[in-house]
């Protein structure tokens, strides 16, 4: 597998991959701090390069924490051929078919039933997404966040550690909530709440 970015959440998104399987991995970053991560796993930056290994290795996922950066890699990979698959931890509690779309889903993660996620979506440790929540392209979802359903999460939101999303409410393209935020009402495009 391809994991495009080696920073924080690529190396986070590394240990959920190890921990369940001994799968090939390379990482691609266009800006690497480092072309070895602990001492095995080689970081490539070259698009020719990385072309010369998706015809090997088709798929990939996107571990940029930046919802903007993600869609654009997440474009530029499915244009070289790659194929987007989810890294899903084992140790989450998921009641909902997640489509192959490149999200990643850390430990402790809980998903309830009707749940849909949008593309290359990150949802981090500790998080609770209730019944019928629907979330966009891109989204954000910090670690120890509650969405509780039925509610709607549009593309490139960013939802900030420890926050409450009650229900019914509507959070808009590229939104940002604050750490610890209660949210009890819809939240505007571009808005920061």
């Amino acid at each position: 597998m391809i994991i495009v970015g080696s920073g924080s959440a690529g190396k986070e998104t590394l240990g959920i991959i190890k921990s369940q399987s001994e799968e090939y991995i390379i990482f691609f970053d266009t800006n690497p701090k480092e072309k070895i991560l602990w001492g095995k796993y080689q970081v490539i930056s070259e698009i020719k390069e990385l072309t010369k290994i998706l015809h090997k290795q088709e798929k990939f996922c996107i571990a940029i924490g930046h919802p903007r950066m993600r869609e654009k890699m997440f474009k530029l990979m499915l244009d070289l051929g790659g194929i987007p698959v989810n890294v899903i931890s084992k140790n989450s509690f998921i009641l909902s078919e997640i489509i192959e779309n490149a999200t990643i889903i850390q430990p402790g993660v809980c998903i309830s039933y009707d749940v849909k996620i949008g593309k290359s979506n990150m949802i981090h440790a500790n998080s609770v997404i209730g019944h019928k929540v629907e979330t966009g392209n891109f989204v954000n979802i910090s670690p120890m966040c509650s969405i509780i359903g039925p509610s709607k999460i549009d593309d490139f939101a960013y939802i900030g550690t420890g926050s409450i999303i009650n229900p019914g409410v509507k959070i808009g393209k590229y939104a940002y909530i604050t750490p610890g935020s209660i949210v009890k009402k819809d939240i505007k495009d571009y808005e920061t709440y």
